[in-house]
């Protein structure tokens, strides 16, 4: 009986990546911060794994595992329009830099992200928490005011206050620091509408 390459592929995976389904789990869970949607990138994970044309070649499936799910989660995080802070501090702890993008990008992005951290840590009390709420948790308006036991208009009120200053701290910074060799990630997506 001739057993085919989509036979094989299966066998590999389930005698190699299934197993490491917890660990996997777990390891999406911590980057993420949200369990139901580590089960999704899980599933995306797994689909990602057992799609590789070089599957024969893996040396290490488990490292192969989780540098998938990384760059999964990753992936995942890029098409999103928020991002949470905490996450951003985390991004080269856990080596999620885009394999494809410039190096001096990355760098710049990194240093953007964390000047952007810094402006927002210095923000007063009551606007970096809405801010937070609102850019990091995406939650409404309504469920911030109901969170902090504020109206909708004064969550309002400060988010656009610390918006405001976290664009004209950057804008500031960004004239102290010229001539820059790029358009800082932060303008181009001011610019773009926010995307």
């Amino acid at each position: 009986m001739h057993v085919t390459e989509q036979e094989q592929r299966r066998a590999w995976f389930r005698r190699e990546i299934l197993p490491l389904e917890g660990e996997l789990r777990g390891y999406i869970r911590r980057l993420t911060r949200d369990a139901a949607a580590a089960e999704d990138l899980l599933h995306d994970t797994f689909a990602r794994i057992i799609a590789a044309d070089s599957w024969r070649e893996i040396d290490s499936p488990a490292g192969f595992a989780i540098r998938t799910a990384r760059n999964v989660v990753y992936d995942a995080l890029r098409r999103q329009k928020v991002v949470a802070i905490e996450f951003v501090a985390d991004v080269g702890a856990f080596g999620l830099a885009d394999d494809a993008a410039d190096p001096e990008q990355t760098l710049v992005a990194r240093d953007e992200l964390k000047r952007l951290r810094a402006i927002v840590e210095a923000l007063p009390t009551q606007q970096r928490r809405v801010f937070t709420l609102r850019k990091v948790y995406a939650l409404a308006p309504a469920e911030i005011a109901e969170r902090l036991g504020l109206s909708v208009s004064t969550v309002e009120k400060h988010l656009v206050k610390a918006v405001r200053a976290c664009a004209e701290a950057l804008a500031r910074e960004d004239e102290t620091q010229q001539p820059r060799p790029k358009r800082s990630l932060w303008t181009r997506q001011r610019d773009n509408g926010g995307t």
